[in-house]
């Protein structure tokens, strides 16, 4: 540990030099789990050469544009003053995007470059020489960076560091050496398809249970939770997380969709709509899932798919899972924040802002408001559901990432270097004097709770369709 500004920091050497755990690993070789033993889940093996591997796999990756990115740098700074890593810890220069993102360039200076290959000392090119200098990349683009890409939009050469820092989360995943957090989730995945190994059962009975509380807090015994209801106006998709922490976010959408008079269901098989093949840069596992909702939407023969509030599921779902999946994108998508703000302009529900009374600020989602350019529909509801809405400052897509992004928050060894970063998040949000912060992730909810938690702050996380369903004036 040592001291800066009066505070006390994490020594980076302590990070980057954590070991690779495997015993998860060991249990799904000795489990002869299907994902493991079909060859879909990767696990490490030291008796073979890996930083070959490595190199043979970046060799097949790399394209166009991650080679505009591997070369474009000029080392100009605008990163580093862009990097919520790099303004918590201004005098530790490995925090910097650009420091970070050399450690992949290094390697394909070295590899591909034909500088790299006659100059190597001239360009600084290097290739990795065992599993131990793999395993410290691996605490470098898993541990160090949140792939916010507010780099990336600070860029003038236009260098994108969350794709290169995602690339090599794919060839380390291929390899096994995975942050042991990342190696669980994509084992639940593949074994069970969503990311929190909930069952058929466990989901269809609390979406019952929410349906009566429903039907009981309402007196509306026709209130439904519909599944697998075929020519539906929509069907609608959901984070795991809702299934196992928060379910009343279920019910607040249905009870929304019941007012509005709306046609619409919910999947029996392919309801997750995240992918964490976004965060550890596995493709095929980003394929399974989308897939898995692309064909669940075709065989239910509903005219679009709405997302609920999740920023990398939102960007996965209507994106990248089509690439990933190779699959035609014939069905339209949406975020749920589009489907609220279509009800209210259409009058098909009344809201009422004295209904949330407390001070209110916005917190936007990386992967939303820089990668999907949803930043104002949501500042268009809050302002008819609140009655005092505050923005943070930066905001839009300038706002710092809530410090949970690109999948840290499954990755428990990186948590205390997580939290000492976060103290930019936390002076932003006591800033506004807000008692609740917003936002449309369900990701963000659980990053911005730890960031309240650990700077002690008197607020609490909530989302749009909360406060929809608060504001939401019911007639007798």
């Amino acid at each position: 540990m040592s001291k800066q500004s009066g505070r006390t920091k994490i020594d980076i050497a302590d990070v980057l030099n954590l070991p690779l755990e495997t015993k998860s690993q060991e249990e799904a070789k000795e489990k002869k789990l299907s994902s493991f033993t079909e060859g879909r889940l990767k696990v490490y093996d030291s008796n073979i050469n890996n930083v070959d591997i490595f190199l043979k796999l970046l060799s097949e990756r790399v394209n166009r544009q991650l080679a505009s990115s591997m070369v474009g740098c000029v080392h100009c700074g605008m990163c580093a003053e862009s990097c919520h890593y790099v303004l918590a810890r201004p005098d530790d220069p490995t925090m910097t995007p650009a420091y970070k993102a050399d450690k992949i360039r290094r390697i394909f200076k070295r590899h591909m470059d034909w500088t790299g290959r006659i100059f190597p000392w001239w360009v600084h090119a290097d290739i990795p020489r065992d599993d131990e200098d793999l395993n410290r990349l691996k605490n470098i683009v898993f541990g160090t960076c949140s792939a916010c890409r507010r780099c990336t939009m600070n860029c003038p050469m236009g260098v994108d560091t969350a794709l290169l820092i995602r690339l090599a989360r794919g060839i380390l995943t291929e390899l096994g050496i995975v942050p042991e957090g990342v190696f669980n989730v994509s084992r639940d995945t593949w074994e069970t398809g969503n990311q929190m190994a909930v069952s058929e059962e466990d989901y269809l009975e609390t979406l019952d249970w929410m349906k009566e509380e429903l039907q009981e807090e309402l007196e509306i015994p026709e209130i439904d939770i519909p599944v697998d209801k075929k020519y539906c106006d929509f069907m609608y998709t959901i984070n795991p997380r809702e299934i196992k922490f928060d379910p009343r976010s279920i019910a607040d959408a249905a009870k929304i969709f019941h007012f509005a008079g709306e046609r619409w269901t919910m999947p029996s098989w392919g309801w997750d709509q995240t992918n964490f093949g976004l965060f550890s840069g596995d493709d095929r596992l980003g394929g399974f899932v989308a897939k898995n909702l692309y064909e669940a939407a075709v065989n239910l023969r509903a005219r679009r798919i709405v997302i609920s509030e999740c920023g990398h599921g939102y960007r996965s779902s209507r994106w990248e899972g089509y690439n990933w999946a190779e699959y035609d994108q014939n069905i339209p998508s949406e975020s749920v924040v589009l489907t609220l703000m279509r009800y209210i302009q259409e009058g098909r529900i009344k809201v009422d802002p004295s209904k949330n009374q407390e001070p209110v600020t916005f917190h936007d989602s990386c992967n939303v408001a820089r990668s999907g350019d949803l930043v104002d529909e949501p500042r268009w509801i809050l302002e008819r559901t609140c009655s005092d809405f505050r923005e943070m400052s930066p905001n839009r897509k300038e706002n710092f990432c809530c410090t949970g992004g690109s999948g840290l928050l499954s990755m428990a060894e990186y948590k205390p270097l997580r939290m000492e970063v976060a103290e930019l998040k936390a002076e932003q949000l006591k800033a506004t004097g807000a008692k609740l912060v917003c936002t449309i992730c369900h990701n963000c909810v659980d990053g911005l709770t730890d960031v309240i938690k650990h700077y002690e702050l008197d607020m609490k996380v909530v989302q749009i369709i909360e406060l929809v369903a608060n504001a939401l004036v019911i007639d007798p």
